[in-house]
């Protein structure tokens, strides 16, 4: 066939073209332009340099129209929704208000309100708990740095699993594993974030003991976490329940995800139905917009490395899985890199899971065993976490930092041992389900 592109390009190796169109993603992101816009252009780029373009094309059209990827979108959006109705309702600040009244030991308070605030997904919501973290240290015993750190820490620890993150439906979505599944793999990163959290900034803290009150305020704190435990809860057994009924796997945990938060959203419009409008009103802006063209073009990504990229009907990947064979590159390698780098340089979970994880997993190839697949996730989410919280253009970092009123760097000395605690513990898990999950 005719085709404009020069031919140098098209015969360029897999390899060289995917990874040119990765680091495009990165470079256009760190210029200033939407991270959507920049997706796209990365997965026009990879369209085009093939020799049967239209082949692509209509693959990625047919992709789109798949049933899971719309669901995707809803969900999404229900979950925007879900968590603007929690702190528009007022949920959010009595469960810490009433946290504050019920907790003596200040290190536990350090603690769980930046965690608290963290079950709470929202853009910069480290600036929501920053001033409560201020409060408990009352004395200033610490220094901004470390409060900084603290801050910081602890608002991310749920980050691994929580189904109200993004990045964690991508994961799930990419790697094709139920939520109970993925939530049992990941779980334990998060006490492994909490123990590295305390050992490495809250042990040594000599903080004093205040007087518990007498008058615990734990209705008020169960009645504020209810809707979240509802939708937890059915989104946990849903998934199972529905695959039951020959649903696939993709469509039961997406299905479950949707009916939970249908739910939550009706408990607190029976509550505060003000709240949910107010919330729904406010996500028509542009940053959901932007978010929206993320998802859509984190699949024409997907889809680019996945479709046919010549007349023999070979893909992208797995050209790639043969060039790296040739050249004898670990895939471990490239489920350490790739993640990490995205996470370093986009300082945000979705972005390095979109950007990596379709990537990762169809070079593992068409039916990888639930080992190889296990082993993958764990070691691509845990790679890209740590890019992620160690990346000084983390939303939460900068605008906890700001807050202080310190540079962000002085936290790192804070920050880099549980970092890489999680990292090391994240890879150890990584070898162990590869071996003992066969």
């Amino acid at each position: 066939m005719v085709y404009f592109m020069p031919e140098f390009i098209i015969n360029l190796p897999a390899l060289v073209k995917t990874f040119i169109a990765f680091f495009s993603i990165l470079i256009l992101y760190r210029l200033g332009m939407a991270l959507g816009v920049s997706i796209l252009i990365a997965s026009a780029m990879l369209t085009l340099s093939g020799s049967s373009p239209m082949k692509s094309l209509l693959f990625q059209a047919a992709g789109f129209a798949k049933a899971e990827n719309w669901l995707l979108i809803i969900v999404l959006l229900l979950i925007l929704c879900f968590t603007e109705s929690l702190q528009k309702s007022g949920r959010m600040e009595g469960t810490i208000a009433g946290l504050k009244q019920w907790l003596a030991d200040h290190n536990l308070l350090l603690m769980g309100l930046p965690a608290l605030v963290g079950l709470l997904p929202m853009p910069g919501g480290a600036l929501f708990s920053a001033p409560f973290v201020n409060s408990i240290d009352a004395e200033q015993r610490l220094e901004p740095a470390h409060k900084t750190a603290i801050n910081y820490w602890f608002r991310h620890i749920w980050e691994f699993w929580w189904p109200l993150y993004p990045g964690v439906i991508f994961a799930i979505h990419y790697s094709k594993l139920s939520y109970a599944t993925f939530m049992a793999l990941l779980v334990p990163l998060t006490a492994i974030s909490v123990a590295g959290g305390y050992f490495f900034m809250l042990r040594k803290t000599a903080a004093p003991r205040a007087a518990a009150s007498q008058q615990k305020r734990s209705g008020e704190i169960s009645a504020a976490l209810f809707p979240i435990a509802l939708l937890i809860a059915v989104a946990l057994c849903g998934s199972i329940v529905l695959q039951k009924f020959d649903m696939q796997k993709i469509h039961a945990n997406l299905g479950a995800l949707l009916i939970g938060l249908i739910l939550s959203l009706g408990i607190i419009v029976i509550k505060t139905p003000r709240s949910v409008a107010q919330a729904a009103r406010s996500q028509a802006t542009i940053k959901t917009f932007l978010l929206l063209l993320v998802v859509i073009a984190i699949q024409s990504f997907s889809f680019a490395i996945t479709a046919p990229a010549n007349d023999s009907g070979a893909t992208l990947v797995s050209l790639m899985r043969d060039e790296m064979i040739h050249l004898r590159i670990p895939v471990f390698v490239v489920v350490i890199l790739v993640p990490f780098i995205a996470g370093l340089v986009t300082g945000v979970a979705f972005a390095f899971v979109g950007a990596s994880f379709p990537l990762i997993f169809a070079l593992l190839g068409a039916d990888p065993a639930f080992n190889i697949i296990a082993s993958a996730t764990v070691l691509a989410y845990v790679s890209g976490y740590t890019g992620m919280i160690v990346s000084p253009i983390h939303v939460c970092f900068v605008v906890t930092a700001e807050y202080f009123k310190i540079s962000l760097f002085k936290a790192y000395p804070y920050i880099w041992r549980p970092a890489l605690t999680v990292f090391l513990s994240g890879a150890a898990l990584s070898w162990l389900y590869y071996y003992i999950l066969v």
